[in-house]
This record gives C-alpha cells, structure tokens and sequence, in this order.
C-alpha cells in the first residue's frame, strides 16, 4: 500500500507553502479548496497542526477520532500512522504544520527535566491547549517571513519558540507527551517493526528512524540480526509477497502498490530479480 511519508513527501505539494524547512524539521502552511479524504500516513517528526479554517480529523492507531477545529492545535508523536481527512469549510481548509525532529525536542526537554527520567504514560495522537499567544505568533510567521529566504537557524529558533508558548498552556502535559514520545520510539524491536511495515511504502531511512536509530545503527543493526542489508531483505520480503498475491488472482498494479511499489517499472524489474521471470510471466505460467 502508499503511505504518505511526512513531511518528506509535502515538499513537493502543490498546496503547500514552505515557509522555513531543513530535512526532517519545518513549518509549513497549507490550503485546500476541496476535501482529503482517507489518507494514510506516517510522521517520521513530532508534527503540531494548527487549523486556521476548516477541521482536521485523525483515526489513531486504537481507532480514536480526534476532531481538530479551527482555533485549536493538534500534535502527532513521530514515527506515528494515522489515517487523516481534510475536511472544507466555506469551500476551503487552512493550517500550518510544524515538523520538528526528536534533536531540537530533545534540546527543549533538556530545559525542561532530566532527560533520564522515565514517563509510564502511552505517547498518542492529542489536541493540546492553543492561545492568543499562539494564534499570534502563527500571524507574525505569515507577516515577517512570508518572503524571507529560507534558514535553518531561523526555524530552529521559531521552532523552539513555538515549544516555549506551548508549554506556557500545556506544561506538564507537554512534557510528558514530548518526553513519553522520544522513549518510546528508542531502539524499537526491529524483527516487529520489520514484519508489521515491510510492505509500506517507506524505505530504509524510514525504517531507521521508525526504529529509533540513526541510519548507519540501523544498518548495522539489521545486518547482525539478518544478516543482510535491509534494502535486499525488503526486496526479498516484499517479493515473497508480491508472488502470493499474483498467484491470488492480484493484477500487477494492484499487486505492486499492496508490497510498497508506486513505480510499476521498478516493481516489475525488483520482482525479476527474485523470481527470475515477471509477474505476467508468472501469471501466464499460472493460467
């Protein structure tokens, strides 16, 4: 199946804006003048949308729907799938969207607590208290920096400026949220991981920082436990799949976007390299 990985896959949206961003931290804003309906999604960053206009609702992984309207401030923990709908208002729905990545939490935790303290609590999707203050500061980004160059010094600033206005509302709720987050996503069971997501469209620096590792511990990592790199396993595994769903009546395109494939091209020649013929060869042969 295509799942959208965010926020990599927003900057090249054509409804969104990018006001500040540097790899996997930034602000965005965006505008729809229609509705988004069933998207399926992973944040591979801690992500606060706040709704200018319309309404955001978001199945979490337990199946809750949390409804964010406008006004109010909505945050996914990293390394989270969601299902989301867009949903219009007068004929158009307006948010921004800051993605900040688990070094500039973890600066603003340290602040805050000792980070070697351990949260019992369940890191999950959450609306958090909003403000004037925030609604402010959303207003000064579009007015100051509307057409400024892009920064990373400047957003890592904005970014944890907006952290600082948050807890002024939140607190220690924040910080349990935040610091609940970044425990539970430190080295995750990668044999899960691996069998729960193989067939995703992620790839491995997905899986690396799904995992709670650095791209290079991931490799390393996975080599020891499978001995492989995981980019041949991922094709191997994902091939296995591919080849029990043709033989289950699946079409090639079907087939493809179920193992993680959205280049039919490129699952084509991967599903040759495992199985030695194409998948119409082996449909045929099956016939």
């Amino acid at each position: 199946m295509k799942y959208l990985t965010l926020p990599k896959t927003l900057y090249s949206h054509p409804n969104i804006k990018k006001i500040f961003y540097y790899q996997q931290s930034c602000i965005l804003f965006k505008k729809l003048d229609h509705n988004l309906l069933s998207q399926e999604k992973i944040c591979t960053s801690h992500c606060f949308i706040f709704v200018l206009k319309g309404c955001v609702e978001v199945q979490t992984p337990k199946g809750d729907l949390i409804k964010t309207n406008s006004g109010e401030l909505l945050f996914m923990p990293r390394d989270t799938y969601l299902i989301s709908d867009f949903i219009t208002i007068d004929e158009s729905i307006e948010m921004y969207l800051i993605f900040i990545n688990h070094d500039i939490v973890n600066s603003f935790l340290a602040s805050k607590i000792a980070l070697d303290k351990q949260y019992f609590s369940e890191s999950t999707v959450c609306k958090v208290n909003s403000s004037i203050h925030v609604e402010k500061y959303f207003t000064a980004l579009n007015s100051v920096y509307a057409d400024f160059e892009n920064s990373k010094d400047i957003l890592n600033i904005k970014i944890i400026e907006f952290l600082h206005l948050i807890y002024a509302n939140n607190q220690a709720e924040i910080i349990t949220t935040l610091a609940v987050s970044e425990q539970d996503k430190k080295n995750r069971n990668l044999s899960k991981l691996m069998l729960d997501n193989y067939d995703k469209n992620l790839s491995v620096s997905d899986f690396a920082s799904l995992s709670g590792r650095s791209l290079s511990s991931f490799n390393r990592d996975f080599k020891r436990k499978y001995g492989k790199p995981p980019k041949q396993w991922l094709i191997e595994s994902r091939m296995m799949k591919a080849a029990e769903l043709l033989a289950n009546g699946s079409s090639v395109t079907n087939c493809a976007i179920d193992v993680g494939y959205s280049n039919i091209s490129h699952f084509i020649k991967s599903y040759k390299s495992i199985h030695g013929k194409t998948p119409s060869e082996m449909k045929n042969m099956n016939l």
